[in-house]
């Protein structure tokens, strides 16, 4: 019965992962607030199945390419809309509303074969340690647990997006190569990450590298000439099934056996938005961030600041035991490889979200689960060991049960937008800014027409005709609202550009506008104590910081104040929303620069 003990705990595992990654699916209450799920949807409504598998292959013709649809900007890859769409269909779900919730769904369900996934990699790699080898299970649970409740994976998880499929073939990607597999399987399992978005080809090199060093390149004996033999006939097979598979997944990346210049095209405007120099509002809040920063984000936000701290002490733990071996066949160095590899290179891009270093995460994950065996199974005391054993799993756990507070909540933008109805009577002129998700948005017979909705031009560069356009629309709003920090917190960053529009925020934010703040909607990781009220802000993150003295704590329990976190990391599920009414006249003249 000992063996079936692992396979256990891991469907246990599993189940807690599924819990966190499946609680409030419907989290915008359709409402469709994630603006990448929403292109990928009004994707997934537009395209056709093709009538036959020439006419599949037909780029320049197919109804399933999203370019001959109306969708000239694309860059993802395209199987995973075609899964959701497929399966969408299967369960009669094929509307704007229920392919979103298939396509979340579908995000959960391949971050769970994550979680398998990791403990696969650790369990294989405690076994190859004499040390470790009969706790290589445990190991490998530990690892699967670590992953189960980070809290990035959680919530990428509840998002329709390219991104799960990313992480979940790059992690099987890994699992081959650590144990020298570079064959068919091998192949299909990085097209199909690199399928399903382009940049995932960052591994390719790592694999290239991998299938050096295990070649026998000096050794002259016979089973050395067969190794080799076998290897480079694999490698050909790989590359191969590569090729065809993403050639199957990725059909419209190619126009016959070519790259599809639309495409390429597509790859070079989208690069174009990537630099200092940028005026793309969605760039501004890059142009300040130092390397570090994001990897501040992994580790606090990402990942929770406790297993952050035994991450950091796994891979330090790590390198010193691949050290120590000497060798450079060292499944582990490969782990150890990718981490450095990806980290050091999404750190150095322009952009930065917290997303681009997901397929890190697992790779951590199997990093800590041997650690933590290695640890325990050091220490001699054995009720000392459980006791540890327990402080970690708990500690780890606190960070993703705070968090799934916010998906058993009302969306910030939802309960905004209900309020707006309530209180704000027709006909009111309510200004938005423009490049963020305007509110009110339609909801249960209610209609923005009802009101007058300018926008405010606030990521237009400063001048003269973009004052002249915000002065006019404040003069005339009786409301403003804020429906996230991406204004204001891009300004705070960029202020040495943007000096007019960072001193517009402080004039509003002070009042000296002639608006005041009347409602404000905010939800944060949270864990409810009785007769507690503790506001928790982790120094170190300053994103948004114009808007701090307006957004105070007083929830009973511990609220951990995310405000300050990578936008992406809450712009999307849990924005912070202001809402000002116009109370007083106002000399906007400041603004002109007069």
């Amino acid at each position: 019965m000992k063996k079936y003990i692992p396979i256990t705990v891991l469907g246990v595992i599993v189940i807690i992962g599924a819990v966190f990654r499946f609680t409030g699916l419907n989290w915008d209450d359709n409402a469709h607030l994630h603006p990448d799920e929403r292109f990928l949807t009004m994707v997934a409504t537009g395209i056709e199945w093709p009538k036959t598998i020439a006419e599949y292959f037909d780029t320049g013709h197919s109804p399933l390419n999203p370019q001959n649809r109306g969708f000239s900007f694309f860059v993802y890859g395209t199987y995973p809309i075609y899964l959701t769409k497929f399966v969408a269909s299967l369960i009669r779900k094929d509307t704007y509303d229920g392919i979103t919730l298939v396509g979340r769904a579908l995000s959960g369900i391949a971050d769970l074969l994550t979680i398998v996934t990791v403990f696969l990699i650790a369990r294989y790699l405690a076994s190859l340690d004499t040390r470790l080898s009969k706790l290589a299970p445990y190991a490998g649970l530990l690892a699967a647990f670590c992953y189960a409740v980070m809290v990035l994976p959680i919530q990428l998880s509840h998002f329709f997006t390219v991104d799960p499929y990313v992480t979940l073939f790059m992690t099987i990607g890994i699992w081959r190569i650590i144990r020298q597999k570079f064959d068919a399987m091998t192949g299909c399992m990085l097209a199909l990450a690199v399928g399903a978005k382009a940049s995932a080809a960052l591994i390719l090199p790592l694999v290239a590298v991998a299938f050096v060093i295990a070649v026998p390149w000096t050794q002259t004996s016979s089973s050395a000439d067969k190794r080799r033999q076998h290897l480079l006939i694999d490698a050909v097979i790989c590359a191969v099934s590569f090729f065809l598979t993403l050639r199957i997944v990725y059909p419209y990346l190619f126009t016959g056996w070519t790259v599809n210049p639309l495409v390429v095209g597509n790859w070079r405007q989208l690069a174009s938005f990537d630099s200092p120099t940028t005026t793309f509002p969605p760039g501004l809040q890059w142009i300040t961030v130092q390397p570090m920063q994001p990897i501040l984000d992994l580790f606090v936000w990402g990942m929770g600041i406790p297993m952050g701290i035994v991450s950091t002490i796994a891979v330090i733990a790590a390198g010193y035991r691949a050290i120590q071996k000497k060798s450079r066949n060292s499944p582990a160095l490969i782990i150890l490889a990718w981490i450095v590899v990806l980290e050091t290179y999404q750190a150095v891009q322009f952009a930065k979200p917290m997303r681009y270093f997901w397929p890190i995460y697992p790779a951590f994950a199997v990093l800590i689960g041997i650690t933590l065996s290695s640890f325990l199974q050091s220490t001699p005391l054995r009720l000392f060991r459980y006791l540890v054993a327990v402080f970690l799993c708990i500690s780890f756990v606190v960070w993703p049960i705070a968090y799934l507070h916010i998906y058993t909540t009302p969306t910030t933008r939802i309960a905004a937008n209900t309020w707006i109805y309530t209180h704000i009577p027709k006909h009111a002129t309510i200004t938005w800014e423009s490049w963020d998700d305007p509110l009110p948005f339609p909801r249960n017979g209610f209609s923005p027409s009802d009101y007058h909705t300018p926008p405010l031009p606030v990521f237009d560069p400063d001048s003269l005709d973009k004052w002249n356009k915000i002065t006019d629309t404040l003069s005339r709003a009786d409301y403003l609202i804020l429906s996230s920090n991406r204004g204001y917190g891009a300004m705070g960053r960029v202020r040495n550009r943007y000096p007019q529009t960072y001193r517009y925020y402080q004039d509003l934010f002070s009042g000296s506008l002639g608006f005041t703040l009347v409602a404000q909607f905010t939800s944060r990781p949270f864990i409810p104590v009785p007769y507690v009220t503790t506001c928790i802000t982790i120094p170190g993150f300053s994103y948004g910081f114009l808007a701090d003295p307006l957004t105070p704590c007083g929830k009973t329990g511990i609220t951990i104040r995310d405000d300050g976190a990578d936008e992406t990391f809450t712009v999307y599920d849990h924005p912070k929303v202001l809402i000002f009414k116009k109370t007083a006249t106002a000399d906007y003249s400041a603004l002109l620069g007069k």
